[in-house]
């Protein structure tokens, strides 16, 4: 399966926003690109995520509502959020997210010939980082270094009821 280049980002919904940033900006390693507000909702920030210059196919985005009651998967979603990484990094992973928020959901699994792990964010929204061959230049922050870093999406798993118009407007 080819890496998803032309997706520019995924959006969800989160609970704290500070927690929020600690885990996406830290824990997982990309840059905070854009702090701005939700235009629907002033009073809610729009936190955006990504490699150095938001390139498409690596910008995760949250509008942040720290008390709102968790939601539930349900169809016409993202179900799961895939990340590129490096082969060979899953086991820094595996080490590092539980360590900061997240939990691991499977240890080690795989899909279309690739391995991957998967982890609940803070949230409970899933991200499976996928071990693949990604020429895509990393984001480097701290603790994180060329080798195991994010270098975007590997892709998304739609929950649907039908696929058919997703699968037309897709193409």
């Amino acid at each position: 399966m080819s890496p998803v280049t032309g997706l520019h980002h995924v959006t969800a919904i989160a609970g704290d926003p500070a927690a929020n940033r600690r885990f996406y900006a830290q824990a997982l390693g990309q840059r905070l690109i854009k702090k701005t507000v939700n235009f629907d909702d002033p009073g809610t920030y729009h936190l955006y995520y990504g490699d150095r210059i938001g390139s498409a196919g690596s910008v995760m985005t949250f509008f942040p509502w720290a008390h709102a009651p968790k939601g539930e998967v349900g169809a016409g979603q993202v179900s799961v959020t895939q990340y590129a990484v490096p082969p060979g990094a899953l086991p820094f992973w595996r080490d590092r997210l539980p360590a900061l928020g997240a939990r691991l959901i499977a240890e080690s699994e795989v899909v279309f010939g690739a391995a991957r792990a998967v982890f609940a964010d803070p949230d409970g929204l899933l991200l499976a980082l996928v071990e693949t061959d990604d020429p895509r230049e990393p984001w480097l922050s701290d603790g994180i270094d060329a080798a195991h870093a994010v270098r975007g999406f590997h892709g998304v798993t739609l929950a649907l009821t039908e696929a058919e118009s997703t699968e037309r407007l897709l193409e």
